[in-house]
């Protein structure tokens, strides 16, 4: 079952809920200032027809919100250098905006198409009619993003209200259905499984809503490197290393399971697995 089937309907109710009031609420606003700027210029228009029209652009960024976070997301876990985060962040508004209007054009030119020969046509101005509003929609889903991811990792790192075992070293995880802690002598290779992260323990497989950034922050640094964007190791685990060329390598865990060691973490970890 992937992480997202495992989040909680409520969760995911509240999500979507609070999600189509903002844009009901942009919606509103926008089409409150388009009749103020019309007015202003001495050509006032129709309520019901800016509200319709607004409202088509606005469904259409909806549509696309859960693809720009996902996006923002995956920016964010690639952990880039900031001038090369920078630059996606800038990639992503125009193409956002062309996909935005390419979407509005097949959806809506029996409606708002008549006056264009084509649909190509219908194309141009309404990219240039609405640069103001994808800008406006582009920026305000980056910061929800980042806001998200925020507040999760704020959440993450709230100490646990539940003590560890006496004696034992480990860290709470919350599952489905509670929470469980884990030695960590236990803990073979934990993987990023989306917003989540899957701790692999001997022949257990345990979800947790908890990221892999949040987890590595409380694994023991001595026992635990990361070899890839998305999977931690247990050192002690590793029972071979293959080269594969060009810096990158496979690393064969005791257990059989084979991860690619990216060339990007290859000399963190290159001294502690002697190779």
């Amino acid at each position: 079952m992937t992480a997202a089937a495992k989040r909680p309907p409520k969760g995911r109710l509240l999500a979507v809920s609070l999600g189509v009031a903002a844009w009901v609420v942009a919606t509103l606003v926008s089409a409150v200032q388009e009749q103020l700027f019309a007015a202003y210029h001495g050509r006032p228009q129709d309520w019901w027809p800016t509200l319709g029209y607004t409202a088509a652009v606005f469904s259409v960024w909806a549509l696309l919100t859960p693809l720009v976070l996902k996006a923002a997301e995956a920016v964010h876990a690639a952990q880039l250098p900031r001038v090369a985060a920078a630059a996606l962040w800038i990639l992503g508004y125009p193409l956002f905006a062309a996909l935005h209007v390419m979407i509005f054009v097949l959806l809506f030119w029996p409606i708002y198409g008549a006056q264009a020969p084509t649909a190509f046509a219908m194309a141009q101005p309404v990219l240039l009619a609405n640069l103001d509003k994808a800008a406006f929609a582009y920026v305000a889903l980056v910061a929800v993003a980042h806001w998200r991811r925020q507040f999760r990792a704020r959440s993450e790192a709230a100490p646990s209200a539940e003590a560890a075992p006496a004696g034992e070293e480990g860290l709470w995880i919350r599952v489905s259905g509670g929470s469980h802690f884990l030695r960590f002598d236990e803990i073979d290779w934990i993987a990023a499984a989306g917003d989540y992260a899957e701790v692999h323990a001997g022949g257990r497989r345990l979800l947790t809503d908890r990221s892999l950034t949040a987890l590595a922050a409380e694994l023991p640094e001595a026992a635990f490197a990361r070899i890839h964007r998305s999977a931690i190791i247990r050192l002690d685990r590793v029972r071979e290393v293959q080269r594969l060329g060009r810096g990158d390598a496979k690393l064969l865990l005791r257990s059989g399971k084979t991860l690619r060691l990216s060339r990007r973490y290859r000399d963190r970890i290159a001294a502690r697995l002697s190779f």
